[in-house]
């Protein structure tokens, strides 16, 4: 039987409405959600005079309304990083300050995302502890490390369809290939979304002379 493991790297103001929209819990994991969070903290460091610059340490809760401008409402933790404000580093490249005198924040932000426009409005309120005593930095998230995530979710799959697509339309083989398993996800966030992905992949009963794409015909067969 033909089976490929497989390893796929992938470079990936509020309504005047009279009725509110309705926010649902979202997942803290959410793309979307850290895009929310970023423009927020963006503009928190841009609008600080004085002191270094903060770095997201963690995303306590996020909310979000449906539909294609979505409004989020996102409370998130911050630490603050080594970069200085002239040094113009966007906080995904600098390190947490370690020393005693190290400052910590919890902010709370309303964001609209507005995509046709590619404009951003948020209003947030940030509160700044000097007091880190109780912060165990060890367990801090790694900047710019890549941290397993679900296999489940639809953007490993979006990825995962295209690679299988791609592979099919280019390799040697004369039969369609089909996802069989993820063995693992990953995902490094840096100035997007880069991703690891291991899959597991084999031979259908569908062969390229007679079929362009997989279908729900294409069944892996005994003998793939």
């Amino acid at each position: 039987m033909k089976a490929f493991i497989v390893l796929a790297l992938c470079c990936s103001f509020f309504s005047s409405k009279a009725i509110p929209l309705a926010f649902e819990f979202s997942d803290c994991d959410d793309p979307d959600v850290f895009k929310a969070v970023d423009a927020a903290l963006k503009k928190y460091n841009g609008e600080t005079a004085t002191g270094n610059q903060f770095a997201l340490y963690v995303v306590m809760e996020a909310k979000r309304t449906a539909g294609p401008d979505p409004q989020f409402y996102v409370k998130y933790r911050i630490l603050e990083s080594t970069c200085a404000p002239e040094e113009n580093k966007h906080w995904q490249h600098c390190h947490y300050k370690v020393s005693a005198e190290a400052k910590t924040g919890e902010c709370t932000a309303r964001v609209h995302m507005n995509d046709a426009d590619k404009t951003t409005n948020v209003s947030q309120e940030c509160k700044i502890f000097s007091d880190v005593s109780k912060i165990r930095l060890t367990e801090a998230p790694c900047l710019g490390c890549f941290h397993s995530i679900s296999s489940d979710g639809s953007e490993v799959s979006e990825i995962l369809k295209k690679n299988i697509q791609k592979f099919n339309k280019h390799s040697d083989e004369l039969a369609l290939f089909k996802l069989v398993e993820i063995k693992e996800a990953k995902r490094q966030v840096v100035a997007g979304w880069n991703y690891i992905i291991r899959y597991e992949m084999e031979e259908t009963n569908c062969s390229k002379d007679q079929f362009q794409d997989l279908t729900p015909e294409c069944k892996i067969t005994s003998r793939g």
